[in-house]
């Protein structure tokens, strides 16, 4: 089965020879090759990568743009960068001949099994595979002391509401969490997770984007044209984070998300119609 990996880095020489031998691992048994896009780095990222393609199908597309750095956060200029990165690699490649895209985020630590596992789930109604990707944080709304789901701004459920942060179960549909806890597939408007496997005849048709939001967002949108996307409690990946706690206000609001589906209602609607006013 052919594969094609896709990744965005930058100044990631730090985190890449993990990141690379995890790449490596999953590989064996599948062909693949490896495409890398990178802006601005001042380290070693582009020789490192470089390097390790010699022997490999792939390579690495690089620009320099003066662009800011911004780390995790949801600035608008942010998610417009991302999009044009994520594009940009997109589009050098284009039209792709394998079967499956594995779209991941260089500091997301997964098992060498998971496009196995994630094959277990795809088929003719699924079009986009995403893990329970959990953080070193545990849960803070159940005190539960698992690991909590990291990804929740690129999630959005088929309703249009968001994940709950911090939390082991990240939905807030009755419905939607009696899937997670009773560990089967939960398909949903968006989702990320750090290491997605997308249909490849899927990706091809597609591009990421934003209103202002997470680039995910309008991205799986266009796939769930073409088939599900859907998060996987049985596919983990894990990432380290620092550590820090939802603030009372922020618990008693998701709270009452999960709870009261009227509440939940009106929150979505005062957000679109704040969105609508901007």
């Amino acid at each position: 089965m052919k594969i094609t990996v896709m990744c965005v880095v930058r100044d990631s020489a730090d985190i890449l020879p993990v990141c690379l031998k995890r790449l490596e691992a999953v590989g064996k048994g599948h062909d693949m090759e490896y495409y890398f896009y990178e802006n601005d780095s001042k380290d070693n990222t582009v020789e490192l990568l470089e390097t390790w393609l010699l022997d490999k199908n792939g390579k690495v597309f690089s620009e320099i743009l003066d662009a800011p750095s911004f780390g995790h956060t949801v600035e608008k200029d942010r998610m417009e960068r991302m999009a044009y990165y994520r594009n940009t690699l997109l589009d050098e490649i284009k039209p792709l001949d394998s079967e499956y895209c594995l779209v991941i985020d260089a500091d997301i630590d997964f098992t060498p099994d998971i496009i196995d596992k994630y094959m277990m789930h795809m088929s003719t109604i699924v079009a986009m595979c995403t893990p329970y990707v959990k953080q070193s944080v545990k849960c803070n709304m159940c005190n539960c002391g698992k690991h909590s789901y990291y990804d929740t701004y690129a999630l959005m459920d088929t309703d249009g509401n968001l994940g709950i942060t911090l939390s082991c179960n990240p939905f807030s549909k009755s419905e939607d969490r009696k899937l997670w806890e009773d560990k089967q597939p939960v398909p949903v408007t968006s989702a990320f997770g750090g290491v997605a496997l997308i249909k490849t005849d899927v990706m091809n048709k597609v591009k990421w984007s934003t209103n202002g939001g997470c680039e995910h967002w309008n991205f799986c949108k266009e796939v769930n044209k073409y088939g599900d996307v859907i998060v996987i409690p049985t596919v983990e990946s894990f990432v380290k984070i620092d550590k820090w706690e939802l603030a009372p206000i922020q618990k008693e609001h998701q709270q009452k998300l999960i709870d009261d589906p009227w509440y939940r209602w009106s929150q979505k609607a005062l957000s679109s119609n704040s969105n609508n006013r901007k």
